[in-house]
């Protein structure tokens, strides 16, 4: 049976809870019906405020502008800080993200197509939609279509020379040099101003700042598409070195950030359990471990749209994070298999899932995913294809 079988049909059944779990749940619970309410007025107001909701941000009325303001709605509650375990669960999306971002960048430049319009769309159906409901999508047709996957259509998985032209990066100088910061100009800072501004809400570009920052790969496209052509002549060399050492400049500081952001909100989460009376009751139990880390099942009715955002994301990132897992899984199998398996050393998924599971725990979901895709380029590029030509050589 095809290695794509058994992955393609958890995908199907990903996608399925993805739904269930986010839109299923806020249509449920009445949240999302009084996300509608407010959207229906005129003088709809942001919930618990009596700010009126911008309506206009780009001039395109439909379907743009009422997307934004839909996605102001529901995110206004999580960052004005009137439900904290939804902001704690959102802050550690957007850490966990960070790396997910980098995979899904990095990749787009690999092979002899390299396209940053393509994650561009991608990001941005996520962000309107729900990686939870769309990200199976992208996994389904990544896997099905992608040389480095074992069995897609067009694998090159087994030939080693092949299999590396398909994974180098074929701009070294953008994922090296461009990457991470335009990330962080347009996706991190933009998070850190709605904090910034939710200070005051009444001010139009609160409500401006949320809507870009829904909108941010769309602030990472100019970036990148713009500054890229710079990039290109401070990397001379390709190859195997000139790739890794783009990965590696990319993937430290993502990782780096994305740990820093598990430690702090898990710190501060298990905190409620190891030092309870420092906290409120209320807070305790907003930030308690299983409110910020444990997809609810129940479904208390919703008095206002930010109460049913906590279950939606916690249900979101589960799912986003077992997509990306099965993509990045996949592709290290692919790898693995070309470097190792001629020598009797087979990819165990008895051993990988437990060895996925327990860093996720310790270091985070979006953290493994890119550990995992790195590993990947590590066997590609690194010094175990010198030890497999030097057995070569030797034979």
């Amino acid at each position: 049976m095809s290695t794509l079988f058994p992955a393609k049909s958890l995908l199907i059944a990903l996608g399925i809870v993805g739904v269930l779990g986010t839109w299923g749940r806020t249509a449920l619970d009445g949240s999302t019906e009084l996300l509608t309410k407010v959207l229906d007025d005129p003088n709809g107001q942001l919930p618990g405020t009596q700010v009126l909701l911008q309506r206009t941000f780009t001039g395109i009325r439909i379907p743009i502008d009422h997307i934004i303001s839909t996605l102001v709605v529901f995110w206004y509650e999580v960052v004005d800080g009137s439900h904290p375990s939804s902001t704690a669960v959102a802050l550690y999306f957007l850490g966990q993200l960070l790396p997910c971002l980098v995979i899904a960048y990095t990749n787009a430049q690999r092979g002899s197509k390299p396209s940053l319009l393509r994650p561009t769309l991608w990001l941005t159906l996520f962000q309107i939609c729900s990686l939870g409901v769309t990200g199976w999508i992208w996994a389904f047709s990544y896997i099905t279509s992608a040389p480095t996957v074992p069995h897609s259509k067009v694998s090159v998985v087994g030939s080693f020379e092949l299999l590396q032209r398909a994974s180098t990066v074929s701009t070294p100088g953008l994922v090296k040099q461009l990457l991470l910061p335009a990330i962080l100009l347009g996706y991190l800072i933009p998070a850190a101003l709605m904090g910034v501004f939710s200070a005051h809400p009444a001010s139009t570009a609160h409500q401006s700042i949320i809507g870009a920052w829904n909108m941010y790969p769309f602030l990472v496209y100019p970036i990148l598409y713009c500054l890229s052509p710079s990039a290109s002549p401070a990397v001379a060399t390709t190859g195997p070195k000139a790739h890794l050492h783009a990965i590696r400049a990319a993937n430290i500081p993502a990782l780096i950030i994305s740990v820093a952001f598990h430690f702090s909100i898990l710190g501060v989460s298990l905190s409620t359990v190891l030092f309870p009376s420092i906290f409120t009751p209320a807070h305790r139990a907003e930030l308690h471990p299983s409110a910020i880390f444990v997809p609810p099942l129940a479904l208390p009715p919703a008095t206002t749209p930010g109460d049913g955002v906590q279950g939606f994301l916690l249900w979101d990132e589960l799912i986003a994070y077992l997509v990306v897992l099965v993509v990045v899984a996949l592709e290290l199998q692919g790898a693995w298999s070309t470097v190792f398996q001629s020598r009797g050393r087979v990819f165990r998924w008895s051993w990988f899932l437990p060895v996925a599971c327990g860093s996720s725990l310790l270091l985070g979901p979006g953290t493994t995913c890119l550990l995992i895709s790195w590993l990947r380029d590590e066997i590609l590029f690194g010094p175990w294809f010198d030890m497999k030509e030097g057995k070569k050589a030797v034979e």
